[in-house]
């Protein structure tokens, strides 16, 4: 497995901004919800996925060594993210199909993904993370649906950027050749 430069820019976007959700000087909203799209779409094979997952990993680890809200997420449910982003990573296998990259398809099938990706990522923290023993799946989803609007557009700016920086590379590569 190569290192390319695409996987060193979405490692970087991944960690300066994962870092920044934890009260860092950086407070750019946490792109990894794009970096998993983005990456599945640009890099495809499933090792890119473990080494984007492992930095994932080490910086929630690093972090939770000394940030509260860090470590309130490494409970028995942090496995959730595994199926989460592998679902983005899958998405942007299947966007692979379509050369073209159409805006409306690209903005479906992220949306989409998005939105499962937040199903699986709460409905795994509320099963397993112990921290909701009397609490319902109907409270414990009225309560955390307040916060996706800002899961889904902060995911959407950086796939937008994504798709954007895309076609602008595409079209200088052509008027080169």
């Amino acid at each position: 497995m190569p290192v390319r430069p695409t996987l060193i820019a979405l490692l970087a976007l991944m960690a300066i901004t994962r870092i920044g959700h934890f009260g860092s000087a950086v407070s750019l909203p946490d792109a990894s919800l794009a970096v998993f799209l983005l990456g599945g779409l640009w890099l495809a094979g499933w090792g890119y996925y473990a080494v984007c997952m492992a930095l994932a990993f080490a910086v929630d680890f690093g972090l939770a060594q000394s940030a509260t809200e860090a470590g309130w997420c490494l409970t028995p449910a942090y496995w959730g993210l595994l199926p989460t982003y592998a679902l983005l990573w899958q998405a942007g296998r299947w966007l692979r199909r379509w050369p073209e990259r159409p805006p409306v398809r690209f903005a479906v099938v992220s949306a989409l993904a998005v939105t499962l990706a937040f199903v699986v990522s709460n409905a795994t923290f509320w099963a397993f993370s112990g921290l909701f023993p009397e609490m319902g799946v109907a409270e414990y989803t009225q309560r955390v649906m307040g916060y996706y609007p800002p899961y889904l557009g902060s995911a959407a700016l950086y796939l937008a950027l994504g798709w954007l920086a895309q076609r602008l590379l595409t079209a200088r590569r052509t008027a080169l050749v």
